[in-house]
């Protein structure tokens, strides 16, 4: 199934001892670009969430968010010794700068070491909470991909009738060209009489001049190559894997043989204004696609 690169999905967990709440939000980029985002004791679940992110999510630049709040009775450990010496040092600077404030205790209790235990996961708890963030992180993914295939198959409607509308184009342009061949060499036999009258030009030499630049007009190739190229394109389309880097490719060599229609027959009286015209409105076309596609995962 086709799928936007666009979505948000949210999970939440509790036991006695803690809650969980996991979001992950997403948005186009080239790759899979992913940006986690835990408390600090939570460290040790990163590996984990990156993997089963990548299990699920083949693009898009990827924001997860992990938030937990320890619900049991809180195991505060005070480091007595290290409070001493903050208060020993405060002491002597007292002293020293002659100051008459006296340490302001909430300070010291925020110092590196001296409180340990808050926020951290309780003894045994450790094993729940790795099911727990897995279970939370699979459930907003489920969310997310949900609401990035909804918006899939809105892209997906888009895409196939512009598609539908490429290969009407190409169909007129193969239709015309037909005469492109005919148009281009009565052109050219005409012109190159009129020079023939005013210098001395042999016939064969001027009928080798209008086959070969006859055949550097003719764009049956390049006809033959958009179609199969429209084709695979409404192929990938059905498929709806690794859709958003291939569907990428194809309109880029589609543009590439819509510019060289344009090159090859803009020049060319009769039908050649007529693929010309068609071919701006393939480019056109193009573009559209080329904006749609950069929201496929």
């Amino acid at each position: 199934m086709l799928r936007s690169m666009t979505g948000y999905g949210t999970a939440h967990a509790e036991s006695p001892q803690f809650s969980v709440s996991v979001s992950v939000k997403s948005t186009n980029h080239r790759f899979l670009d992913a940006q986690l985002r835990f408390p600090p004791c939570l460290d040790f679940f990163d590996p984990r969430a990156r993997a089963l992110l990548k299990s699920r999510v083949q693009r898009g630049h990827v924001e997860v968010s992990v938030n937990l709040e320890c619900t049991g009775a809180a195991d505060l450990r005070l480091d007595r010794p290290l409070l001493f010496a903050y208060l020993r040092a405060c002491e002597e600077l007292r002293k020293e700068f002659h100051l008459a404030s006296e340490p302001d205790v909430a300070a010291l209790l925020r110092m590196p070491g001296v409180v340990a235990g808050g926020g951290e996961i309780p003894e045994g708890a450790r094993n729940a909470l790795q099911t727990a963030l897995e279970g939370s992180l699979q459930a907003a993914l489920d969310r997310l991909n949900e609401m990035r295939e909804r918006e899939g198959a809105a892209l997906k409607c888009d895409l196939e009738s512009r598609f539908e509308k490429l290969e009407g184009l190409c169909s007129r342009v193969d239709e015309l060209s037909r005469n492109l061949a005919a148009d281009f060499r009565a052109r050219l036999e005409r012109r190159l009489c009129e020079l023939a009258r005013e210098e001395d030009v042999e016939p064969s030499r001027i009928a080798q001049e209008v086959a070969l630049l006859a055949l550097r007009s003719d764009i049956s190739e390049e006809v033959t190559r958009f179609k199969s190229h429209v084709v695979q394109a409404k192929h990938l389309l059905q498929e709806g894997r690794d859709t958003g880097k291939k569907l990428d490719f194809l309109l880029q060599e589609l543009n590439r043989e819509a510019n060289t229609m344009l090159a090859k027959t803009a020049d060319v009286p009769g039908c050649g204004s007529a693929i010309v015209s068609s071919a701006i409105e393939m480019k056109a076309e193009i573009e559209k696609l080329r904006e749609q596609a950069q929201n496929v995962e």
